[in-house]
């Protein structure tokens, strides 16, 4: 196995671990237990507590199990649609990092101690699994780069062969 085999690998452990991630939160939303699990964490966002306002809890929760769904559709397109893939990679990111927000924005986030005097704040059990979150993040990126790159080599072939045909016609 070779450098190239092994990054390639790692891509697609990646891809499809964000997918599995996706699809196993998005269709859990749908479940009562999950939607009053993310009230709180909802509610504390100043990105997503207006959602309350227009729709039940579990409505809410129902609405992101939709999208999250919908995404990972999408990314587990990318080997047959770059562009879907592109869409739904960039989907994801926003996802992903709308839930690491709710590091900064969730009450019990972080557990402070005093370790030799001094105070020191690390994540609670509850931040470990919001935290989780930035690796998400980063393979949603990586899988966003790679469509990108992929729709844009795409494009600039399919110009070259316009512009070939053109050469041709004149």
């Amino acid at each position: 196995m070779n450098h190239t085999t092994i990054s390639r690998l790692g891509f697609y452990v990646a891809l499809y671990g964000v997918v599995a991630i996706l699809f196993w939160i998005g269709f859990f939303k749908y479940h009562p237990d999950e939607a009053a699990a993310i009230q709180g964490i909802v509610a504390s966002s100043p990105l997503m507590a207006w959602l309350y306002d227009v729709a039940s809890v579990n409505q809410v929760s129902a609405a992101i199990g939709t999208a999250e769904i919908i995404v990972g559709l999408l990314v587990a397109a990318y080997p047959i649609s770059k562009k879907a893939g592109l869409v739904g990679g960039a989907l994801a990111s926003v996802i992903f990092l709308t839930t690491t927000s709710f590091l900064l924005t969730t009450p019990g986030v972080l557990h402070v101690s005093s370790l030799s005097g001094d105070t020191l704040a690390f994540p609670s059990l509850f931040g470990g699994f919001l935290a989780k979150d930035l690796v998400l993040l980063g393979a949603s990126l990586v899988i966003t780069g790679s469509a990108w790159q992929a729709v844009s080599a795409e494009r600039s072939a399919q110009h070259a062969q316009d512009d070939a045909l053109v050469a041709d016609a004149a």
